[in-house]
């Protein structure tokens, strides 16, 4: 049987670059990386999203590339509440929250919103 120690990287498939790093970074406080000479990436921690723009991916890819179909969530060290104050002061629409989840480890609190792909985007604190 194979033992999963945690996830490297995810990739997220989205119409225009530009604008995911600059929502990303902007917004959500991630590093744009470029790697291989020029594929992008938005650094967190100790993992990243490879960006892929569609119509245009790297191969191999996922067998059904569509952009605005993620669903993350990312536990964030800010407050929840400070948060949704700051994303309130960008004008960025709450879609729900603050609201009780659970997470991987047990119970969070969450705010939703979405990247500009419409990706879901869920950020939580334990």
């Amino acid at each position: 049987m194979i033992k999963i120690n945690h996830l490297d990287h995810l990739v997220l498939t989205v119409k225009n670059i530009d604008a995911t790093v600059e929502f990303y970074t902007q917004i959500l406080g991630m590093e744009k990386e470029v790697f291989k000479g020029s594929r992008i990436a938005l650094k967190y921690g100790n993992q990243k999203i490879n960006l892929h723009e569609l119509g245009k991916e790297f191969e191999p890819k996922a067998f059904n590339v569509k952009e605005g179909s993620a669903d993350l969530c990312f536990i964030v060290d800010t407050p929840v509440k400070e948060v949704k104050e700051f994303l309130e002061s960008k004008n960025i629409e709450i879609i729900e929250g603050i609201v009780p989840r659970t997470g991987a480890r047990g119970p969070i609190e969450s705010v939703y919103i979405r990247d500009p792909d419409m990706n879901l985007i869920e950020l939580s604190n334990y």
